[in-house]
């Protein structure tokens, strides 16, 4: 349908990802002219690359065009996630499920719905931490805080050194023989050549240091994070949370609270309140996930469910019995995830998403 969700969150994905592209295209630009560069210097030495240093002078190259095309993709990764609206919002039950081990990270998937118009919260009492990828999105503006300044202040000393460079040629005193001012001609050519290797060491060893800086803060972000909060209980900042979400005003990614067991169930009761789909994990159902099941009927009504489950496990009974409990019928549509992180990935989001579509679709035409 044209005016379904799927269609509603393509459209704004069109036009977040031409912005993204554009955003991209300084670093993009880049690496074309890298490659440029690196088709040049093959045609032009030919088979004496050996010869000059030209064999290294080719990795080089690669490695910057390679680096450019990372911050490029990282780049427009940000800027679409940010971009695009959030016309779903989804809560994961899941506080009762591990990763642990070689286990599938769910959380990852749920993390990137982002990019596809779905605001995520979970609640968790456990040390729980962003994905990577969602870390390093939102430490991609670092990077260009970081790198501009950089580059330019190179740019700028590597410009008052050609301004330099080019005064003292010309205040040369004057050659008094042929072999002198050849001298000098060798002398500034050489001084030029010079510089111009300053300026792309420089600006590459910037790019660098940026990069690797970003990275790590990335990288460690969340593991600090989580031990920094391991005592936390966000209960009392929840009300505030759950009004973002309703005004469609969400993070980008997935929103982890952390809420005590003392304030759980009242944690799970407002938050179904404020969300358009429950998504429940059936791999594992418990007493308290069969609450929860109840408890997302009553918050998103049963056209609002979204289950899955680990592949290779047949639903248990406990799980049939829940869900038949709540809805009066057995599970149907159940998205299937891999067992292991080497699964795959793309087809459990793929259908994941088209779940919590049909789901909001569904609830948009009950409230209507």
């Amino acid at each position: 349908m044209a005016n379904s969700t799927s269609a509603r969150i393509a459209r704004d994905r069109g036009v977040s990802g031409f912005v993204a592209f554009l955003a991209s295209l300084p670093a993009l630009a880049a690496v074309v002219g890298l490659i440029y560069v690196g088709y040049k210097v093959i045609a032009d030495q030919g088979e004496d690359l050996s010869a000059d240093g030209g064999y290294l002078l080719i990795a080089l190259l690669g490695l910057f065009a390679f680096l450019f095309f990372i911050v490029a993709r990282w780049t427009y990764d940000a800027v679409q996630a940010g971009l695009t609206p959030q016309r779903v919002q989804a809560m994961w039950l899941r506080r009762f499920q591990s990763e642990s081990g070689d286990a599938f990270r769910t959380s990852r998937v749920v993390d990137r719905l982002s990019r596809h118009g779905v605001s995520a919260l979970t609640l968790q009492d456990r040390d729980v931490q962003l994905s990577f990828e969602q870390r390093r999105n939102r430490l991609a503006p670092m990077f260009w805080l970081l790198f501009l300044p950089i580059a330019g202040a190179i740019v700028y000393f590597v410009y008052q050194g050609w301004l330099g460079a080019q005064a003292d040629i010309m205040d040369m005193p004057r050659a008094e023989t042929l072999q002198q001012g050849i001298g000098q001609v060798f002398g500034a050519f050489f001084a030029l050549i010079a510089i111009a290797a300053i300026l792309i060491v420089g600006v590459f060893l910037g790019v660098m240091g940026a990069f690797v800086i970003v990275m790590l803060l990335a990288a460690i972000s969340g593991p600090i994070g989580a031990m920094a909060s391991r005592n936390r209980d966000d209960f009392k900042s929840l009300p505030r949370l759950l009004e973002r979400l309703r005004r469609g005003k969400g993070r980008r990614g997935a929103s982890i609270v952390r809420i005590s067991d003392a304030n759980w169930r009242e944690a799970v009761t407002s938050s179904l309140g404020a969300v358009d789909v429950a998504i429940i994990d059936l791999t594992n159902v418990s007493e308290n996930v069969a609450w929860e099941i109840g408890e997302a009927v009553k918050g998103v009504s049963p056209s609002g469910l979204v289950f899955i489950c680990c592949e290779g496990s047949q639903l248990s009974n406990e799980a049939r019995a829940a869900v038949r409990g709540a809805l009066g019928r057995e599970p149907s549509n159940v998205v299937y995830y891999p067992a292991k992180r080497s699964g795959d990935t793309k087809r459990f989001a793929r259908a994941l998403r088209a779940q919590i579509y049909d789901a909001a679709d569904l609830r948009g035409a009950m409230k209507s």
